[in-house]
Formats: C-alpha cells, structure tokens, sequence
C-alpha cells in the first residue's frame, strides 16, 4: 500500500504535538527511527527552521532562573527518530487547494497538510512598536536586550503590557506571560534591594479599569500600579504619548500586542477570518480546502467562548483532535474529534503561584489534586517544562 504524504508545516508547539498524536511513542523508543523505516503508514515531511524555543519559560530570563540556551532544542534529532524527513526552509505560497507547498526550497506535494506556523504580531496597531518596546513573545534575543538594558537603569519607570485580537470572538495574545513579567521583575529588583528606586505599572486596554481578581490582587500587594484600560497613541524615545498627545515616561517598555496568522497566508488559497487568522472549523479543518489542517496560534476557533486564549495548552487539545480527525479522512473517514476549550496555565511570581484554569466544562486540571494558589506551583510548573523538553531532546 501506497503511504500517505502528510506535509506539517512549522516546528513550534501546534505542529511537534500533532506529530506527538499522530506517531504516538513506541514501548522502546530508542529504537523508534529503526522501527518506523521498517513499517510506517505516513511518509512525513517536516518544513520549519529547525529551532524549537520553549516560550513560556521566557519570563523566568528576569530572575535569571532560564536561558537561551536551556529553553532552545535542536528540534531535528526528534524528526529523525520519527522517521520523518526536515526541511530547512520557510513556506511562502499554498496552491493546488492545499496540495503543493511552495517554499524557499522547492515544492514539495502531500495528501494531507497540517498547519502550525505560529503568529505573527500585530505590532503596527500602536506606532512605535517595533521600535521603542521590547517583547518575550519575540524570542530570548528580545528579553535578553531588555534586561541588558534594565541591568543599566539605577532608577526608572518600567510599563509592562498587553494588547489582544479580539476580533474573531477570543483572546489572541499573550495576556498571562506579561502578568508573569510584571511580578518577576518585582521579585528580581526586591532580590537587588532596588525595588524602592522603580516604578512597575501594568497596563492594557483589554482589561476593565476596577477589574478585580486572583491576578489583580497580586499585582497590588507588590505595589505594582495598575493602568487597566490604557492604550497609547504611540510608543516614542523615552515613553509613550497618551491618546490626548500628553507625554508619558517611561524608562523601558516590555509590551506584546495581539497575534494574527502570518501575512504570507493572505496571498494563499486559504480562507482568512476577520481577525486574521486561518479560518478553521471545530475539527481543526481549514475550511473549504480537502485534507488540510491547522491549529495553534495560526488558526482561529469556531464558535468559541470570548475567555479562550492562544497558548500551547491550547495548541495542545488543537492538534491532538486535528491529528486523530486527518487519520480518519486519510481512510476514507469523515472527522468526529472536537476538542475542549480550556484556559489552563500557572502564573509563576516565584515567591507565590496561581493557577489560572477556565474549561468549557467546568472541569478542574488533573482532577483537582494541585492546589490553585501555592508556591509549590513554581516547582510543578518546573517539572512539566523539564518533562517536555527531555521528550523533545531525548524520546
């Protein structure tokens, strides 16, 4: 029998868990690239750059807990033992429907296509940008720059904020990361005993002025000053100009805004939602287009609720339901798997934690057996980015 050409797209959390559930983890692993050139039912090619960057440690940089170098994996060796051929190369075009992909290496043809290449971000929405803030959503080169840059302030003020896409109907951005940002750099300055000489203010225009929560009350208790419902017109030298044109000072600016798709989709045959993102359906399907997948920060939700987030839990329930519903339609099946909608992360303060879990059905994580608001957190949180990441380098 023929096997099937399954070309994924990306190498970042979406694609490398659909990989996870498409070829699930021989009894033996260490001889799984022997086992899988004897007999596999795919033929699988991988297309990315090779790099795998554990994004949610990226906070932890400001405590100094995490480098560059213990969060990035040689995502390569991975591929290889699953018997599935890389390619270093970046995809530019779609065509056929979905069944050709045109890179900067070639094309290369599938039967079935899955998606996971990752956001882009939309830092054009407030000027300046790219220019005068700094981002953990762009990569450790970016988070080891501001604190390079925070290591040479005596003094200062430091905002610290987020931005969402809200416009397909959930939260498309990286909400929770800059609330872990905003009390590390808390906890690293009080460490130094400087924490007296800075000022920290959070800010988004996506939370409500007078929200209160878990999250709010922490941030209070560290004197952290809150300035819920602020967007500035532009991010300038030295600060950022308020709606109204009033300066503001500001010392350094740790900021993300909303995620969207990759611009290159939009000249594809790929449907595009309103919020920018691959327009999917509940079974991880693009819409409109024959055996092609997407999932992760690149896709949106069908019908979802307005709390759901992008994150790689999320990308996780995605592309497991994406995987199972592409080895239904490759037999001649039609898809049957939906996935849950969960908002589930630990908010890591070092000195305290919260875990922060909404779900579609009320369900609390790991039934329950973990506190919601511990220090012990910190250390579980710990063991599940050291389990993935031995998974990745060794399995």
């Amino acid at each position: 029998m023929t096997k099937k050409r399954i070309v994924v797209v990306g190498n970042g959390f979406a694609s490398l868990f659909f990989i996870g559930d498409l070829l699930p983890l021989p009894v033996f692993p260490l001889f799984a690239a022997f086992l899988r050139r004897l007999h596999s039912d795919y033929d699988l090619t991988v297309i990315g750059n090779g790099r795998f960057v554990y994004f949610p440690a990226i906070p932890e940089f400001i405590i100094g807990k995490r480098t560059a170098a213990d969060i990035t994996v040689d995502i390569r060796p991975f591929l290889w033992r699953r018997n599935i051929r890389f390619v270093d190369a970046k995809a530019i075009d779609l065509q056929d429907g979905g069944r050709t992909v045109i890179t900067t290496d070639g094309a290369y043809t599938n039967d079935a296509l899955f998606l996971g290449i990752g956001p882009a971000f939309m830092a054009d929405d407030i000027p300046g940008t790219g220019i005068y803030t700094f981002s953990p959503c762009n990569g450790p080169d970016a988070m080891e720059a501001f604190l390079s840059k925070l290591e040479g302030l005596s003094e200062g003020v430091v905002y610290v904020g987020f931005k969402l896409n809200k416009r397909d109907g959930f939260v498309a951005g990286r909400g929770g990361q800059m609330y872990e940002c905003a009390c590390l750099l808390d906890y690293a300055l009080k460490e130094k005993g400087v924490r007296d000489k800075f000022e920290i203010h959070l800010f988004s225009p996506d939370i409500e002025p007078g929200a209160a929560g878990a999250i709010t009350d922490s941030l209070l208790e560290r004197g952290i000053i809150l300035d819920y419902g602020y967007e500035p017109k532009a991010f300038v030298e030295g600060g950022m100009l308020d709606p109204d044109g009033t300066f503001r000072r500001a010392d350094l600016v740790l900021f993300t805004p909303g995620i969207t798709a990759p611009d290159w989709i939009r000249r594809t045959c790929l449907p595009v939602s309103e919020g920018g993102h691959i327009d999917v359906d509940r079974y991880g399907r693009v819409k409109g287009l024959e055996n092609v997948f997407a999932a992760g920060d690149c896709g949106n939700h069908e019908d979802p609720p307005p709390w759901v987030p992008h994150q790689a839990h999320m990308a996780r329930l995605r592309s497991s339901a994406a995987a199972k519903n592409m080895r239904e339609v490759l037999r001649g099946g039609d898809p049957t798997h939906t996935y849950r909608f969960e908002l589930s992360c630990i908010l890591n303060m070092e000195n305290d934690a919260l875990w922060m879990h909404v779900s579609g059905d009320d369900k609390p994580p790991f039934r329950g057996i973990f506190p919601r608001h511990s220090k012990k957190l910190v250390t579980v949180k710990s063991a599940f980015e050291r389990l993935y990441l031995f998974y990745l380098r060794h399995l």
